[in-house]
């Protein structure tokens, strides 16, 4: 199997059943999965950007891991990008070290999946929120491969993060 760097963004880490359930299928899984977990390693908000740039140089496939929150990626996560996802790095002329690596988003959500229709409580489909988190791995170069959601997840059973992390497994070991 290929590298694999699984970046959690969860704001609430200590609170979280799905995506903690989640990480700890995964983590049976594959010896070859680094997870590094911004708010537990950095709880001061101060990321290491070079320690996670060296995680991002080394990884195949790049995996993002949250929860959706207000229609899109919660701010932890946006920050990782900010601090980490840097010119020079990810981006313009001279920023293409992480160029021709698979990307894949994982998330989940707590609202049921019929609720991401047009005439559900969200009033979009996921796939029309989707879209700034599928740009930003195309414009740092990444490989775009898709995202693995799980709807419904606030109390979410085992059996529901372990099918998660085989489907997620899965997408990783077809690529």
């Amino acid at each position: 199997m290929k590298n694999i760097l699984i970046v959690i963004g969860h704001p609430s880490w200590e609170h979280s059943v799905a995506n903690k359930g989640i990480v700890k299928a995964i983590s049976g899984l594959d010896n070859k999965i680094v997870f590094s977990n911004i708010k537990t390693l950095y709880p001061d908000g101060n990321i290491n950007i070079e320690a996670e740039q060296q995680k991002l140089l080394d990884a195949d496939v790049v995996v993002f891991q949250f929860p959706i929150q207000w229609f899109g990626a919660p701010s932890i996560m946006h920050k990782y990008m900010e601090d980490v996802l840097t010119y020079g790095f990810a981006y313009g002329p001279s920023g293409s070290k992480l160029k021709e690596k698979h990307f894949i988003a994982s998330f989940t959500t707590g609202a049921p999946e019929a609720a991401y229709s047009r005439t559900g409580i969200e009033g979009y489909t996921m796939d029309e929120l989707i879209p700034p988190i599928a740009s930003t791995p195309v414009y740092c170069g990444l490989k775009w491969d898709g995202y693995v959601c799980s709807y419904g997840m606030v109390n979410a059973a085992n059996e529901a993060c372990e099918s998660h992390a085989l489907r997620l497994i899965e997408k990783i070991k077809n690529l």
